[in-house]
């Protein structure tokens, strides 16, 4: 018997995503409306480029969805995603983003070079995230606001150092 039943040579594939949770001073969430799918609203975020840190990775979609510059150096779920028709299994990373302060939550925004992919940002209060959100997001949020409220997030890391951001 080996040590690993895992074909170094050939690992499967999977894909790695980043989310991430922002507020408000209202405890809002920042959510985003993709002009795809189903129209549900969604945390900001993406797939993470083959060789980029999920710090980067989570960073740039955020940039890219909302105009928002964070440092996200916090894990606060992990979230599997089992294989479907349109995507490999995978792990979304879902990342602290913080709290913003009243004249940021007013400026974000949807850049104009994201409106092919994204219609709208909104300000979701937890208590209507099942209103607006597939049930598989609204249970990831809710846990990873749970991380948050109970300190409970977990440095990212980088080959054993938190993560640049």
């Amino acid at each position: 018997m080996t040590h690993s039943d895992t074909d170094p040579l050939k690992p499967p594939r999977r894909r790695i995503g980043a989310v991430v949770i922002v507020r408000d001073k209202l405890d809002r969430v920042l959510l985003v409306r993709p002009t795809y799918g189903t129209g549900g609203l969604q945390l900001p975020g993406g797939g993470v480029h083959e060789g980029e840190y999920v710090s980067y990775g989570a960073a740039r979609e955020l940039r890219e969805e909302t105009g928002l510059v964070r440092e996200l150096r916090t894990v606060v779920a992990l979230d599997h995603m089992p294989e479907n028709s349109t995507a490999a299994e995978g792990y979304n990373v879902v990342l602290d983003g913080g709290v913003l302060s009243d004249d940021e939550a007013r400026a974000v925004a949807v850049p104009e070079d994201a409106r092919d992919e994204l219609s709208e940002c909104v300000w979701v209060r937890p208590s209507a995230l099942d209103e607006v959100c597939e049930p598989y997001q609204a249970r990831r949020i809710r846990e990873g606001l749970a991380a948050i409220a109970q300190g409970a997030g977990v440095p990212l890391l980088v080959r054993g150092e938190r993560a640049a951001a």
